[in-house]
């Protein structure tokens, strides 16, 4: 999975705020409602060829945007409200947060807070998946991972993300298949788990905490099978036993041998088997009980399933 593999989903599903605009002030005020306010300069009497597509979940968003001129964003606010992730799909452009300068591109990703100025330079050509991130949502995660609070200011280059961040990306896209308004406490749940995710990748790490009691892992372990079917956040299982994440992580590797996240995965894949290895042909599907057992994506769904078990979901269902 890739940033120009979610974008192309995105595509398909987003709610189009924009598309193919050339008019400088209705582009400046459409990026401004989906993605934070600023100011448009177009360089070189450039003509714009705008497409703007926005797809909201819970305290994120997710955004593709190509200007399809030479334009600079510069801000119009002291302060803003948001984190924006910019990853490249296509073209080049020139960062600029505070005093950190960072050329863009694909394979190479950014990210803008919330407490500098910005000014992005941007090429023709530039095509981006925009990830955007409520600001009180990511300071509010990183106390909770860290046990203290402060700003969340990380580095304007970021490296490329683990595989995992994009196919939790690629889980939001896919939220509208789900139904009609797509399952707003679904994209609550998966919008919180993405910037979880992203912040445990990019905080850096901190010394091994203290032993963490057995008697905490077990609760964890009750939480978690409680919640089985829910998009989990595991900062949310780390309050629920009274410990910070990093203690919870590290009893789960001291007594299990495994992560919370791993030993959640093979637990689902335990009730899904289990589900299937009961269900009626024609009664049941695949697709209900992947979901029931909290799996959003069904091709990872499936992926994991066979590695687990050596076949496929459907074929346990066809046995019976």
């Amino acid at each position: 999975m890739t940033a120009a593999q979610v974008a192309a989903g995105l595509s398909g599903v987003s709610r189009h705020v924009l598309a193919a605009s050339g008019d400088p002030d209705e582009v400046r005020d459409a990026c401004t409602e989906a993605l934070r306010p600023h100011r448009l300069v177009l360089q070189r009497q450039a003509r714009l060829a705008t497409r703007l597509e926005h797809l909201p979940a819970g305290p994120i968003s997710l955004n593709r945007l190509r200007y399809g001129a030479e334009v600079t964003v510069a801000p119009a606010v002291p302060e803003e409200d948001n984190f924006l992730v910019i990853f490249p799909v296509a073209g080049s452009a020139r960062f600029t947060y505070g005093r950190d300068i960072a050329d863009v591109s694909p394979g190479h990703p950014a990210i803008v807070g919330p407490y500098r100025e910005f000014r992005f330079d941007i090429d023709s050509a530039f095509d981006q998946l925009i990830l955007r991130m409520d600001r009180r949502w990511v300071e509010s995660a990183a106390r909770r991972i860290r046990g203290a609070a402060g700003p969340v200011d990380l580095s304007l280059s970021l490296p490329e993300p683990p595989p995992f961040l994009y196919r939790l990306l690629d889980s939001v896209v896919s939220l509208p298949t789900l139904g009609p308004g797509g399952r707003p406490e679904v994209g609550q749940q998966l919008g919180e788990l993405v910037i979880e995710s992203f912040l445990l990748a990019q905080l850096p790490s901190e010394p091994e905490p203290a032993r963490v009691p057995s008697v905490q892992v077990r609760r964890a372990m009750e939480y978690l099978l409680a919640h089985l079917a829910e998009p989990i956040a595991m900062t949310d299982v780390a309050a629920h036993c009274g410990a910070s994440l990093r203690s919870v992580q590290a009893g789960f590797r001291r007594d299990l041998d495994v992560t919370p996240g791993q030993w959640l995965r093979e637990q689902r894949l335990d009730r899904a088997h289990r589900l299937l290895s009961a269900g009626e042909p024609g009664q049941t599907t695949v697709t209900e009980v992947a979901a029931e057992c909290g799996f959003f994506h069904l091709g990872e769904f499936a992926a994991h399933f066979r590695a687990r078990f050596g076949v496929t979901p459907s074929s346990v269902l066809g046995a019976r």
